[in-house]
């Protein structure tokens, strides 16, 4: 697999992941509580829920600017990925508050949002850094 498929495969997780971890928090009837996967799982769903649309755009782009592009500059953006997604989401959370007539909730949610994505976006570039070790193709040098 080339590093550009390897990465372009990784960009994904974000929605991925989420969708895995609620099928099989479903799919093995596991009892709900605190500190338990089911609560993970429905943190998942949040961020599946509320930045889902806005990371896919970014995600769409970020697939379609990874081709030909050296492994150094994709894992640039993949440092810089969480940010952007901050710079994606919160404008968009803001915005739809204006539009609902919701302002103070949805800059809530776009607050709790923030400190969701830069956790949640590191950890998955964590994820990504290996995978990529895994599956990618070795460097020579």
């Amino acid at each position: 697999m080339s590093i550009s498929n390897v990465y372009r495969a990784v960009i994904w997780l974000p929605i991925l992941v989420p969708i895995a971890v609620i099928a099989s928090v479903h799919q093995f009837g596991l009892p709900p509580g605190p500190n338990s996967v089911r609560g993970f799982a429905q943190v998942l769903g949040f961020s599946l829920l509320y930045g889902g649309l806005p990371y896919a755009a970014l995600a769409t782009w970020a697939t379609w600017w990874v081709g030909g592009r050296a492994e150094s500059e994709i894992r640039r953006l993949m440092y810089w990925a969480p940010i952007l997604m901050l710079a994606v989401f919160v404008p968009t959370a803001l915005i739809v508050g204006l539009a609902v007539g919701q302002f103070t909730p949805w800059s809530a949610v776009a607050l709790l949002g923030s400190v969701c994505i830069v956790a949640l976006g590191y950890a998955y570039v964590g994820l990504a850094l290996l995978i990529r070790r895994a599956v990618g193709p070795k460097v020579v040098g």
